[in-house]
């Protein structure tokens, strides 16, 4: 028999501080309601302008840095006596420190479009993670400055940020290509990107830029969990939480000190506006959150933001605020000397800084819709006024923050008037576009894909119908099913480490307390389809799909729980219902794809594949793989290598793309080249178990016995159910006489795994031929006719018979 090779698979300047103090500015009003517009008469805005005129700069550059996940309080210049942050504390004392400011949301995605916006979650429409989009042709920061002149470009750190949630809008250059082929496992600590990696990627770009004034953004995720600093900065902190939180902050640190000196050595420190800002805080433990984007309180809404200007003007200066993270475009704005825009939310801290007018006081807004979406609980608002913070929840909550900082004492019961008030502004900004009802926050979908590694970072599981959630009764207030979420959350984290055990103890439990919380149920049947449990996977979809009949995550895995028992109409009747559900959704039209080509149904496969390639070109390495693997069946060569070299393009350690370069190269009869892309595979990825069998193959024909050896024996370590690698292997050393025993054994263990394919033959007659040599007649005998009588079959089978 003539073996066929397998076919297609699917460091820094130190800056001079003048510090000059600026007396706290008291309250003016208590009770304020928000402007929404920037509004001055003629007079005042001659009058504004010729005091800032000294720091406007249209032609100087701007530099944001945005940290993940810091909170205010763990920084030396907003007083944390153990900080390891002598850059950061450095450009405050020479810059401008905006002593109290905080986000409008503890989440990373709403908050940077809050920031990129000035607009307030309901406005600009990204109220959480994964499930939402910043809607095209929004005005942003970086739409604005590049229409103004200035050639812009973002570097992010974490896929949470990636461009297909509409944060690239503006950008010139968005540098966001994760590839996720590079991860054994996607999971919180290792989709992530080290903030020197990030930097590395400005610092490049930045040596490539001409002389043209440029906006850049850099996102460092560092801070974020799991901490894990890298050496020396682990070495220096203690091995706890707080230690190891710590030493990632300062590891940020090192890393604005290269951004410093970086700018200094180009000659563009002085020309440069650096903002540096934190998108929400983390919790650490307080009030039994031991993350973000839960609760409300401070400890995840104050967020460090200073400012570092050129030329001497307002260093050491301090704005008391307090502010917002909104309020941060309007200011740039005024800073680089444009137009602030009607319609912007956020509200300018300039005035302070000029000594034109002590800054107004007026109400700070935050919300969390992250336990309702996700959990189906009640969201959480919150308002904040000089004295007062007032959370409102099923149970609400209000605090003294004057005297009661940490917020520990509820002083709702004592303080019904204030309670009142409140929720009548929060009634007011609802009207006024500032905030809404659930019913209008409900979020857009995302495709299958993402929601799996969105689920993986700890932020999604998937989104929950607000619709569902209405018939059920009153919400759960979040403060009493606190417990469940983290326990959620250490699953979710366990699963991405692969501690499945670890991961359903605590999911189990979960589910025993509340039945009803869905992303516990994707999540577990997440784990048993991964563990080849797809009968069990298939029941938790179920009982998640009786809360939610929409839940999408659930319906993509209830799908791959069908299509692994081999129940493919039911797994169809899956994908299409999700495409029904969101015709955005690339995902679904992949498996649809894969499925079609496992039965050969070619062009339906290439339909498919070109749908998810339309729908989502930046991550659509997978199609565009698959799509050169159906070329490559029909013969069609050269649209075949297009399509795996696009793959490469977008993803260059793609999986099976230099496999199928190899076979492609085989129909071409370049053997050299099919064998250096079968190695190059190899290289990529060592248990690619088909790759190391077709460059046996070949290398058999080469005479090169040793090292077909080696590369079958490799092939069934990476995947021991490969029958016909057993049965090649064992076929090698009968054929160079080697050990005959070890031959046998192979030979036989490659029948029991399949004993009816088409290959299964040649392991008959290996066996036959050993056994002749060994002069077992009968042995040989039995052997020869069960090879004989299996080809026949074979043959039969192929031409129609039963």
């Amino acid at each position: 028999m003539t073996p066929r090779p397998l076919p297609r698979r699917r460091g820094g300047a130190s800056l001079r501080a003048i510090v000059l103090a600026v007396p706290l500015v008291a309250a003016a009003v208590y009770w304020a309601r928000p402007s929404l517009l920037l509004t001055q008469d003629a007079r005042s805005r001659r009058d504004f302008r010729r005091r800032i005129e000294p720091l406007q700069g249209s032609d100087w550059n701007l530099l944001l840095v945005t940290l993940d996940t810091t909170r205010a309080d763990r920084l030396g210049c907003y007083g944390y006596a153990s900080a390891a942050t002598p850059v950061m504390d450095e450009l405050a004392r020479g810059g401008v420190l905006v002593r109290n400011a905080y986000c409008q949301t503890p989440l990373t995605l709403p908050s940077h479009a809050s920031l990129f916006t000035g607009l307030y979650p309901k406005s600009h429409g990204v109220r959480d993670n994964g499930g939402f989009f910043l809607k095209p042709g929004a005005f942003t920061l970086a739409g604005a400055l590049r229409q103004a002149g200035w050639t812009t470009s973002a570097f992010v750190s974490a896929f949470v940020l990636d461009s297909r949630w509409g944060l690239n809008q503006g950008f010139d250059v968005y540098h966001d290509n994760f590839d996720f082929a590079r991860y054994k496992t996607i999971g919180l600590d290792t989709v992530q990107r080290r903030g020197g990696e990030t930097l590395d990627a400005f610092l490049g770009w930045l040596e490539r830029q001409a002389e043209r004034k440029f906006f850049s953004w850099i996102h460092l995720y560092d801070p974020h969990a799991p901490y894990d600093p890298p050496e020396p900065f682990k070495a220096r902190f203690p091995d706890t939480l707080d230690g190891l939180y710590d030493g990632e902050i300062a590891y940020v640190d090192s890393l604005m000190g290269a951004v410093v000196s970086a700018l200094n050595d180009r000659g563009l420190l002085e020309k440069t506006v650096i903002v540096i800002a934190g998108d929400h805080g983390e919790s650490l433990g307080e009030h039994a959150e031991d993350t973000h984007g839960f609760f409300l309180y401070d400890a995840t809404l104050r967020v460090p933001l200073l400012l570092k200007l050129p030329g001497p003007a307002f260093r050491g200066r301090t704005v008391e605020g307090p502010a917002e993270l909104v309020d941060l475009l309007p200011s740039l704005f005024q800073i680089l000397g444009l137009p602030v825009p009607a319609g912007i939310q956020g509200r300018s801290f300039l005035p302070e800084l000029t000594g034109r007018a002590p800054r107004v006081d007026r109400s700070m807004y935050a919300e969390s819709f992250y336990p309702r979406y996700h959990y189906g609980w009640s969201e959480l608002r919150s308002l904040r006024s000089p004295r007062f913070k007032f959370i409102e929840a099923p149970n609400p909550e209000l605090y003294d923050i004057a005297a009661d900082p940490g917020e520990t004492r509820d002083l709702s019961r004592l303080h019904p008037d204030v309670i009142a008030r409140f929720r009548r502004e929060i009634q007011d900004r609802a009207e006024l576009g500032e905030d809404g009802g659930a019913d209008e926050a409900a979020p857009a979908r995302p495709d299958a894909e993402t929601m799996e590694k969105l689920m993986a970072l700890g932020y999604i599981g998937g989104h929950t119908s607000t619709a569902r959630m209405k018939g059920r009764g009153p919400l759960a207030d979040p403060k009493t099913k606190i417990h469940l979420f983290n326990r959620v959350k250490k699953a979710e984290g366990e699963a991405s480490q692969g501690h499945d055990a670890d991961a359903l103890r605590e999911l189990d439990a979960v589910i025993e307390e509340d039945p009803f919380i869905m992303e516990a149920r994707q999540v577990r049947a997440s784990i048993y389809l991964r563990s080849g449990k797809p009968e069990l996977a298939e029941t938790d979809c179920r009982e998640a799909l009786k809360v939610d009949p929409e839940y999408e995550a659930a319906l993509f895995v209830l799908a791959q729980a069908y299509r692994r028992q081999g129940k493919s109409d039911e797994a169809l009747t899956g994908f299409n219902r999700l495409i029904e559900l969101n015709p955005r959704d690339a995902k679904p039209h992949l498996s649809i794809a894969e499925m079609a080509l496992e039965a050969r149904d070619l062009e339906r496969a290439i339909r498919h594949l070109q749908r998810a390639i339309e729908l989502d070109p930046p991550m659509s390495a997978q199609a565009h793989l698959l799509l050169g693997s159906a070329y490559l069946e029909k013969k069609i060569l050269d649209d075949a290598e297009r399509e795996i070299r696009t793959a490469l393009a977008l993803r260059p350690r793609i999986p099976d793309a230099h496999y199928n370069l190899g076979l492609l190269r085989q129909e071409r009869g370049d053997i050299p080249g099919a064998m250096e892309a079968y190695s190059r595979e190899i290289e990529l990825h060592p248990g690619a178990y088909p790759a190391r069998f077709n460059l046996a193959l070949l290398l058999a024909a080469a005479g090169r016995h040793d090292e077909e050896i080696l590369h079958l024996r490799k092939a069934i370590e990476a995947n021991p159910s490969f029958a016909r690698g057993f049965i090649f292997l064992a076929n090698a050393l009968q054929k160079t006489g080697q050990d005959l025993e070890e031959a046998i054994g192979l030979a036989r263990q490659g029948l029991r795994l399949d004993p009816e394919s088409e290959y299964s033959p040649l392991g008959h007659y290996v066996l036959a031929d050993i056994y002749s040599r060994l002069g077992q007649e009968e042995s040989y005998r039995r052997e020869l006719g069960a090879a004989r009588d299996l080809e026949a079959r074979i043959r039969k089978k192929g031409a129609g018979g039963s």
